[in-house]
């Protein structure tokens, strides 16, 4: 086996504290610390958090972060409608005010202080246009959508939100439409090149990545492995997820997000994770738990999954109240212990 100095031309340094200017893929021997180091991103995983109080699927917003996670709406078992919503502080769940209407397959995204829900379903299996706004204590009624729809995505803030594409009455049809949301109105904007549903979404109102849908364009297979970006008025083509899946959860911006879980064929419940880096996705760590009607936030580097049905073997659409944070080690010095 060849040497380190025989692969790159020169010995490992030794050297009594880190370098300030390391550069990525340098390596060097700490011999205060008695540990070879290097430069490097080792990658990201999911470790368990704080379960919600109320077990949930099908809120599809993109809210929150790490340590200021909300939760609304959704389905806690099949045919039942919730209003329940929940901030997570980093550690645990708190319940907090109702939203004003039981609601499930919402969408939506904001802050925990500041927030929106839009569409959705509600009991009788009403697709609805409905949008309510959260303060960080209540929640109070706003300009209606252009367009019903349930099973969307949705993100962005209060005043500069996106929701797309969906599920309508009559007849369980689907939509292509897009809208803006600026806190209190809707306005159309740039349609999805094709009718779809189940769909996550990410990032901002003029920069957004939507993905892991299920497309309902005489296709078959109809779910699909295909990302798309929005650029605020129009939809492109992005990079395909390396495997394919629906509704599961994304977070993130548009140049680096990560998207969790989701439905699949048969083992169904899926923990598959990827990054995307504005180009390309790569696969990640597993999720702890896998799950498909999940939902997230934050960012590529500190991120939040909860709810979502469980996994193969727990029963169809078994709510779940589990947490998982994602956490992806900053670009800096790694070490293994030689001492």
């Amino acid at each position: 086996m060849a040497t380190y100095r025989q692969a790159k031309g020169y010995s490992v340094k030794t050297v009594t504290s880190n370098p300030d200017n390391d550069i990525l893929g340098q390596i060097w021997y700490n011999s205060t610390e008695k540990k070879i180091k290097f430069t490097g991103n080792v990658g990201g995983a999911f470790a368990s958090g704080g379960n919600l109080n109320t077990a949930r699927w099908n809120s599809r917003a993109t809210v929150g972060t790490q340590t200021a996670g909300l939760v609304f709406g959704g389905s806690n078992a099949p045919g039942s409608i919730i209003a329940e919503t929940e901030e997570y502080n980093g550690t645990s769940w708190s319940e907090v005010t109702d939203m004003p209407s039981l609601i499930t397959s919402n969408g939506g995204g904001g802050t925990q202080t500041a927030a929106f829900s839009s569409g959705g379903n509600t009991p009788g299996d009403n697709r609805e246009d409905h949008t309510f706004n959260y303060d960080g204590t209540s929640w109070t009624s706003s300009g209606d959508m252009p367009f019903i729809s349930a099973q969307a995505g949705g993100c962005g803030t209060q005043t500069a939100g996106v929701q797309c594409g969906g599920t309508q009455n009559p007849g369980n049809n689907k939509t292509n439409k897009t809208a803006h949301y600026d806190g209190s109105s809707w306005t159309d904007s740039g349609n999805f090149p094709i009718n779809i549903s189940y769909h996550a979404m990410t990032g901002t109102q003029t920069a957004a990545l939507l993905g892991m849908h299920i497309k309902f364009d005489g296709s078959s297979p109809d779910q699909t492995n295909e990302f798309f970006e929005y650029n605020g008025s129009s939809w492109s083509a992005a990079g395909n997820q390396n495997n394919t899946r629906y509704a599961g959860a994304a977070f993130g911006i548009q140049t680096s997000a990560i998207t969790a879980g989701g439905g699949a064929a048969p083992p169904g419940h899926q923990n598959k994770v990827e990054s995307y880096d504005g180009t390309s996705f790569t696969n990640e760590s597993n999720m702890v738990t896998g799950s498909n009607y999940t939902q997230g936030g934050g960012t590529s580097s500190s991120g939040l999954v909860w709810g979502g049905s469980g996994p193969a073997g727990s029963g169809p659409n078994q709510a779940l109240n589990r947490t998982e944070e994602w956490t992806d080690p900053s670009f800096g010095a790694r070490s293994m212990d030689v001492s």
